[in-house]
C-alpha cells in the first residue's frame, strides 16, 4: 500500500506512479494528483471515499481503473456519513441521465490577459496592434473590445486606476515601439507568481539530518509549535523547528498526530450533483426508494419526515429551532457550499434591512445557517 499527493516530493510521487503502472503495488490512496494525466492499466477498481462533489469527477476517477480498450471501469463509492448515500444515488442517476458537468470557456477573462501581456512582454517583447490580433483569434477573446484591451494595457503599464502610484505594478514599458519589461526584479516576480489557481504558501517538511518529504500548507505549520505532532506522508513527525520556509521534523514515537487540510478538500458538490439529489430526495418524500443507497438511508429520511419534511423539487426547506446558543435558521438549497455561502449573506442582509439583525453565517453542501440572538423576521420577509 502506498500514498500519493501532491505535496510529496517529486521522488516519492515517482515511484507510486511506477509502482502502480508495473503492478507491484497492491493499492494506492490518493487524491485528485492521480485523476488526469496516468495511464495504469493494472488498476482493478476505484474506491471513491466519501462525496465525489461532481458527476464528472466520479467518472474521470472511475475511468482510472480498467484503462484499456474492452475492459470495464470499476468503481466503489464508500460514504462517510448517511447523506452521502443520497449524493451516490444522485450521482449515479445523473450518469444515467447523462447529466455530467459542462466545461463552458470563460469569457475574455482580463486576469489572464494581463499575465498573457507580461509574459509576452517578458520573452521579446511585443508590438500592441499584433498582439491584439493574435489575442483575438483565442476563442475565449474573440469578442475583446478596444476599451477592454486598452483596460488591460493601461494596467500593466501604469498600474491602473488604483495602483498607478506604486512604481511595482508598472510592469511593462514602452521601448523602440515594443512592450518590454525593464525590471529584472519584476520579471522574476512575475515568473514565480504566473498562473490562476489560488494556494496557500508552502513549507517544505525536512528531517532533521535527511531528505525533504514534500511541502505543506504554511497555515497550519503557522498552528504548531516545536515539539507538537503531525502526520504528513503516512508518517508521524515531530515539529523540531521552522526556519526560512522549511520546517525541520524527527520522526514520532506516536500512532496520532494532526492532519492537514488542502483547499482541494474543500471543493463543493457541483450544480449537476445537487439538482440530482434533490430529484432523490423528491422521489423519497413520495415513496419512492428505488436505489440501494436510498434503501440504506431511508431510515434517516423517515425520521426527517417525521420531525419536519422532505422537500419536493418546487419546494424551499426552511427549519427554525430556538436553543440556548439563540435562534437557528436553516434553509436547504442544495446548491453547493460556495453558492450557499452567498446566499447565506444574502438572506442576512435582506433579513437585516426589515428588523436590525446581528448574525453568524454558516455554509454546507446541503444549506446554511443563520445563527441570531433574537428571531430572524422570515415571516414578515414572506409576506
Amino acid at each position: 500500500i502506498a500514498l500519493h499527493h501532491s505535496s510529496l516530493s517529486p521522488d516519492t510521487r515517482q515511484w507510486v506512479e511506477d509502482g502502480l503502472k508495473d503492478g507491484y503495488l497492491r493499492c494506492v490512496v490518493c487524491t485528485s494528483s492521480l485523476d488526469l494525466g496516468v495511464d495504469f492499466s493494472p488498476v482493478d477498481r476505484v474506491l471513491q471515499v466519501g462525496s465525489p462533489k461532481g458527476v464528472a469527477r466520479l467518472l474521470q476517477r472511475a475511468g482510472r481503473s480498467g484503462h484499456q480498450p474492452g475492459v470495464e471501469s470499476r468503481a466503489t463509492c464508500v460514504p462517510t456519513h448517511a447523506f452521502e448515500l443520497v449524493e451516490v444515488a444522485a450521482a449515479r442517476h445523473a450518469i444515467a441521465a447523462g447529466h455530467v458537468e459542462g466545461r463552458e470557456p470563460p469569457d475574455k477573462p482580463l486576469d489572464v490577459l494581463v499575465q498573457h501581456l507580461v509574459t509576452v512582454a517578458l520573452g521579446g517583447g511585443f508590438v500592441e496592434s499584433e498582439l491584439l490580433a493574435e489575442v483575438r483569434t483565442a476563442y475565449s477573446y474573440r469578442t475583446l473590445g478596444d476599451d477592454e484591451w486598452q483596460w488591460a494595457l493601461d494596467f500593466v503599464v501604469n498600474g491602473g486606476d488604483a495602483l498607478h502610484a506604486y512604481p511595482e505594478y508598472k510592469r511593462i514599458s514602452l521601448d523602440d515601439g515594443r512592450y518590454v519589461v525593464g525590471d529584472r526584479q519584476i520579471g522574476t516576480r512575475h515568473r514565480l507568481s504566473i498562473g490562476t489557481i489560488v494556494g496557500d504558501a508552502q513549507i517544505e517538511v525536512r528531517y532533521l539530518n535527511g531528505p525533504s518529504l514534500g511541502t505543506i500548507v504554511e497555515n497550519f505549520v503557522a498552528r504548531l509549535k516545536p515539539g507538537d505532532r503531525f502526520l504528513f506522508a503516512g508518517r508521524v513527525l515531530e515539529l523540531v523547528r521552522v526556519r526560512e520556509m522549511t520546517a525541520w521534523v524527527r520522526r514520532a514515537n506516536s500512532s496520532r498526530g494532526a492532519v492537514p487540510r488542502w483547499t482541494g478538500a474543500n471543493l463543493p458538490i457541483s450544480t449537476e450533483l445537487g439538482e440530482a439529489m434533490r430529484a432523490k430526495l423528491a422521489d423519497a418524500a413520495l415513496g419512492v426508494l428505488d436505489d440501494p443507497e436510498m434503501l440504506a438511508v431511508a431510515p434517516v429520511l423517515r425520521l426527517q419526515a417525521k420531525w419536519s419534511c422532505i422537500p419536493a423539487l418546487d419546494e424551499l426547506l426552511v427549519e427554525r429551532v430556538k436553543t440556548r446558543e439563540g435562534h437557528h435558521l436553516f434553509v436547504y438549497p442544495f446548491a453547493g457550499r460556495l453558492v450557499n455561502m452567498g446566499l447565506a449573506a444574502l438572506f442576512a442582509y435582506r433579513l437585516g434591512q426589515i428588523q436590525p439583525l446581528t448574525a453568524t453565517v454558516t455554509a454546507t453542501d446541503y444549506g446554511f445557517e443563520l445563527l441570531s440572538p433574537e428571531p430572524a423576521p422570515l415571516d414578515e420577509a414572506l409576506a
